[in-house]
């Protein structure tokens, strides 16, 4: 139970608001709609301001594309955000809509983060959205290993080298090293100083029921704080229209315990009801819509290639 009942409160309060998020956000996403296939009958985008070129590595067209593709990534999470809210269930088809344009801004990312060092002989501290992180949980959810696989390899270079403008909050960290623990190199170590789910991370995959529930109750209780705390308090992923009404963390370590085949406990928590029920019963594939297909050929056209870009 979270000790905080005034912290609750205001969070339930701003939840039930945030219903009302993907019709604030409509126009914003209709606006950005004509802008990418603006940018698919075009091939590029209209800046209004010069690009200045990089005489070592000249800059692809699709390379200064992720502000666009984190529009869609947003309204169809608010979307799915709100049948949460309302209905308790987990919109899987909307959470899968937004996948499919994170994995590409993902890639995307990870392709430009490497280059940025060519080209300017230094790295590119803060250049990923703290929010990236939600998209590995989202794969994870979703039970899409091969593209959570992709995602991490955001994470699992550019971790240690502050790729991520991180905020105050160690959620995000928790995710990355969660899903290390489970599914990759198992030696990731903390950035931050006073790392909070140490145990949390070491114990993914206990099988002490009370202890995961101690585990899952931190993670959704902390959420709550930090949701509900005021801006200045710099939490400043959970200060917009998206990610703070869901689950993620704890969702994200009930999946990776399923997909290693252990039991979870049945977890309820009051701020975002039966977590546990939450989670889909079977793979639930990327959504790639039409315009999201019509970028891909546009861009692939243009060079880009997911296999390649992973290794760069």
């Amino acid at each position: 139970m979270n000790s905080n009942p005034k912290e609750l409160g205001k969070f339930l309060r701003k939840r039930k608001r945030a219903i009302k998020n993907p019709q604030k956000y409509q126009s914003v996403f209709e606006e950005n709609q004509t802008d990418i296939q603006r940018y698919i009958d075009k091939g590029r985008i209209e800046f209004d301001f010069i690009v200045q070129e990089n005489e070592r590595l000249p800059f692809l067209p699709w390379e200064e594309f992720t502000s666009e593709l984190g529009i869609p990534i947003d309204y169809y999470e608010m979307s799915a955000q709100t049948a949460l809210i309302e209905q308790n269930k987990l919109c899987t088809e909307m959470l899968a809509h937004s996948l499919g344009y994170a994995y590409l801004k993902c890639i995307i990312s990870y392709f430009t983060q490497q280059r940025f060092v060519t080209r300017f002989d230094r790295e590119h501290d803060g250049g990923v959205a703290p929010d990236s992180v939600f998209y590995l949980a989202m794969a994870v959810i979703l039970q899409q290993p091969k593209h959570a696989s992709h995602i991490f390899r955001l994470f699992e270079v550019g971790y240690a080298r502050h790729w991520v403008n991180r905020s105050k909050s160690h959620i995000g960290d928790c995710m990355i090293l969660l899903f290390d623990a489970a599914n990759g190199s198992k030696s990731m170590t903390p950035i931050v100083d006073g790392f909070a789910y140490a145990d949390i991370v070491s114990d993914w995959n206990t099988q002490d029921f009370d202890r995961l529930t101690t585990h899952l109750t931190r993670l959704c209780d902390d959420q709550v704080t930090q949701v509900s705390a005021p801006p200045s308090k710099d939490f400043f992923e959970f200060n917009n229209m998206n990610w703070g009404f869901t689950p993620y963390a704890a969702l994200m370590l009930l999946a990776l315990r399923a997909q290693h085949g252990l039991s979870n406990p049945d977890f309820s928590h009051p701020g975002f009801g039966n977590v546990t029920q939450l989670q889909p019963d079977a793979p639930v594939a990327l959504v790639e819509d039409e315009l999201l297909s019509q970028l891909l050929t546009r861009i692939r056209a243009q060079g880009f290639d997911e296999e390649t870009a992973l290794q760069a």
